[in-house]
This record gives structure tokens, sequence and C-alpha cells, in this order.
């Protein structure tokens, strides 16, 4: 109790950010085990990586409790790709093996970068790379990923924003584009759906 106690604003906004991811990646899970959800694994992968090297710049940066969120998010993204080998999306494109690739490539930019706010910038692209293949499937497969689980995440990264200890664009601007990305991506799937859906297709037909 007494550690608990000392816990100020920043602490406890990071505990409800990984109370809300622990609460997403279990519906998401979920959604896999009932099929209704094919990860991709190169996404996941990737996320997992990126997510773990933005961990590392969010505490060199002074980011503080904000980085536990980023850690619980990497060690969950590498589970659900090993789960994502087995269940996951089996269309991979040479294009997926392009953006999947390009993405490791950059790794090796960002470990000869000393400076935190440039190996972020360079996290950020990585992250974009890492999306396509998800965004590529989507298209044609909408109902394969749960838009309500990426609100989840995106409302995890809001409350991460708060957990960071002195707020400045350098230690906000990691979160702050997790956030806007799975936002977005949950609207990118909601119109997706519903375009394909006023063209007469249906759930059954896509997936």
């Amino acid at each position: 109790m007494d550690f608990l106690a000392s816990w100020g604003r920043a602490e406890w906004f990071a505990a409800v950010a990984i109370i809300v991811s622990i609460a997403r990646y279990s519906t998401y899970l979920y959604s896999i085990y009932k099929g209704e959800t094919e990860p991709h694994v190169f996404s996941w992968f990737n996320w997992g990586l990126v997510v773990a090297i933005g961990t590392v710049a969010q505490f060199q940066l002074g980011g503080g409790p904000s980085a536990w969120v980023l850690l619980v998010v990497a060690v969950t993204c590498f589970f659900i790709a090993s789960v994502a080998l087995f269940v996951g999306e089996k269309d991979i494109t040479k294009s997926d093996w392009l953006s999947f690739i390009g993405a490791l490539c950059a790794i090796p930019i960002w470990m000869a970068t000393d400076n935190p706010v440039w190996a972020l910038v360079i996290i950020i692209a990585i992250d974009v790379l890492t999306y396509y293949p998800t965004i590529r499937k989507s298209w044609t497969k909408p109902w394969g990923e749960p838009p309500r689980s990426y609100f989840w995440a995106g409302l995890r990264y809001f409350l991460a924003l708060f957990a960071v200890p002195d707020a400045e664009f350098a230690t906000l601007v990691y979160p702050f584009f997790l956030m806007a990305s799975d936002w977005g991506f949950a609207i990118y799937v909601i119109i997706r759906r519903r375009v394909l859906l006023a063209s007469g297709a249906t759930p059954q037909k896509i997936v």
C-alpha cells in the first residue's frame, strides 16, 4: 500500500493504460479464437520490435511510466505474432515482404542514431511500413480486423500521454502517433466495410 501511496498522476495513468491494453488484447485474442480475426504475422512481429525500440527511446527521453505501457504492448505484440504463425493471414504478398524487410532494414539506422528524437522519427517511419500488410489485407477483408479493438488500443495510448511526467514534444510524439494510427485504422476498417456493404457484398463473401 505504501508503494501505491507513493504514486503520482503519471503512474496512475500508466496503470489504467495497461489495464485497458490487457482488456484490448484479451478481446482481440478471443476474436482470433472464434475465427473472426486473422492477424498478419509481419505486422504484429514488427509492431513488437518497433514498440520495444520505442520503449527504450521513450525511457531515454524521460517518458517515465509511459514506457511501462509500451513495454506491455511490445511483449503482447510478440505473443500475437507467434499466434499468427498458426491462425493468421495466409495470403502473404510481395508488397508485404517488401514492407517487412524495409522495416527491418531501418532498424540498424536507429541503432546508429545517437539522438533519441531522430530515433523516434525513424521508429515512426518503420511503424508506417509495419502497418502496411494489415492495411492491405483489410482492404479486401475488412471483417478480418475488429475496429473496436483498435479503438481500445488508441485509448490506451491516449492515457499514456498523461503518464508522461514532463510533457514535451519529444516525449509525447510517439504515444500520440500510436494513438492516431490505431484510431485512424479503426475508422479505415469501418469505412471500408460500409463501402463494400453498399456495393452488395456481405461479410461472409469477403472473409
